[in-house]
């Protein structure tokens, strides 16, 4: 396997050269935090996500924490390092200075105080890092690569990646990431090189790990037994900055998450609970409470068409229906879906789990516990697959961050 590329911790815009450390992660230390970033990717639509493991290999080579690397300074303590330091850039200043990026992404706003500020306590996660990463790389790509147009197609480009050497959509991923995440965008041999390998280090993770193991495209496979989709669970995306999502303890489950809702003319955050059923006649409900938006608009796809029902979630507590009966044809993508998008800004908008239950046989098993049944939360494979109907919804320091869509 490739040796470690480490190309920002050692100095601000490092020539990116092979190198290896005193410390280190085993191997069973690599396999879980890769799957981490696998999960934590699927979570956002990002099925290809031995990409994301390159740029950790190149930025850190997959270390989180301070104890895990023989250089670098000690930053914040982070929950994923058991409440010992997490790994900062030492390329900005001594260490007493306290700026640099933080954890395996890297993300610097400044200080590590500044850093906090803009993207909040989940960026010392490995979770929180990891869907930094991917909200990072999806605006850059839309700002960035011909033909890409907003998050959802950011999210088609990169799930059709080629991890293969020599492929041109692989070189130009490459490339990409050594401009706008590394900085070097010259052209020179030095930058192609830098591109080199971010584009190779996918490539060798994506080995390393095995194909099975990346494997997500498909991990939603059919209905929960119970006929409940709850958020976050293998047949639930979420989509959008992940600063603007909040999670309660409250709600189905005692779980639920909420963001603002925006007058913007597309989603910024948005959310799919996937339905993957046989044809036939379906009752559609959602789970609302502690919501505050007047007009939360689910939208259901469903045989090839879309109806959108408007909920007032200010008076909503508990199964809403969406529909007392929907066709559903058992093919493509047949969803529900819901955005940000309600054309009136700053109001709390709740998601919690869909229940989908047959009027043509036996209800589901069990209409509580909100299992995750038939959805299988298995390995990635580059593939756009459910995020297809989405499309309806609408310095080198990683970053400080652009003005907030609203949220």
């Amino acid at each position: 396997m490739r040796a470690a590329v480490l190309l920002l911790l050692a100095s601000g815009c490092a020539e990116v050269g092979e190198g290896t450390t005193e410390q280190g992660l085993t191997q069973a230390q690599r396999i879980q935090r890769a799957a981490l970033i696998r999960d934590s990717a699927a979570e956002m639509g990002l099925f290809n996500a031995a990409l994301l493991g390159g740029i950790a290999i190149s930025e850190t080579n997959l270390a989180h924490c301070a104890s895990e690397l023989s250089f670098g300074c000690p930053g914040p303590a982070s929950p994923s390092c058991g409440g010992e330091p997490i790994i900062a850039g030492g390329a900005d200043g001594p260490c007493a200075d306290m700026q640099g990026g933080l954890g395996m992404f890297q993300f610097d706003a400044g200080t590590y105080a500044q850093t906090l500020a803009a993207y909040g306590p989940s960026i010392l996660t490995v979770e929180g890092n990891t869907a930094q990463a991917v909200s990072f790389v999806a605006e850059r790509l839309d700002q960035s690569i011909t033909g890409v147009d907003g998050w959802l197609s950011a999210m088609s480009w990169m799930n059709n990646v080629p991890l293969v050497a020599g492929d041109p959509m692989s070189d130009q991923w490459g490339q990409f990431l050594a401009c706008r995440y590394n900085g070097c965008c010259s052209g020179s041999a030095t930058c192609r090189s830098r591109g080199d390998a971010y584009r190779d280090n996918a490539i060798d993770i994506y080995a390393e790990m095995g194909p099975e193991f990346w494997r997500t495209a498909d991990r939603c496979t059919a209905l929960p037994a119970d006929g409940i989709i709850e958020q976050r669970s293998p047949c639930y995306v979420a989509a959008g900055d992940p600063r603007f999502w909040r999670r309660e303890a409250v709600g189905h489950g005692d779980t639920s998450e909420w963001t603002n809702t925006t007058a913007n003319a597309a989603a910024k955050n948005f959310a799919q609970w996937l339905i993957h059923v046989p044809a036939g006649r379906y009752r559609v409900e959602a789970y609302v409470t502690g919501g505050a938006a007047t007009t939360a608009a689910y939208e259901i796809a469903h045989a090839g068409a879309s109806d959108t029902i408007v909920v007032d979630q200010s008076t909503a507590d508990g199964w809403v229906v969406l529909a007392e009966e929907v066709a559903f044809s058992g093919e493509g993508d047949e969803h529900v879906a819901l955005g940000d998008n309600t054309g009136t800004a700053g109001q709390r908008l709740a998601f919690d789990a869909v229940r989908v239950t047959s009027l043509d046989g036996p209800p589901p098993d069990d209409m509580g516990d909100g299992s995750d049944g038939g959805c299988a939360a298995g390995g990635t494979g580059a593939g756009l697959g459910v995020l297809g109907a989405l499309a309806l919804l609408g310095r080198r320091r990683r970053n400080r961050p652009a003005a907030a869509p609203g949220n």
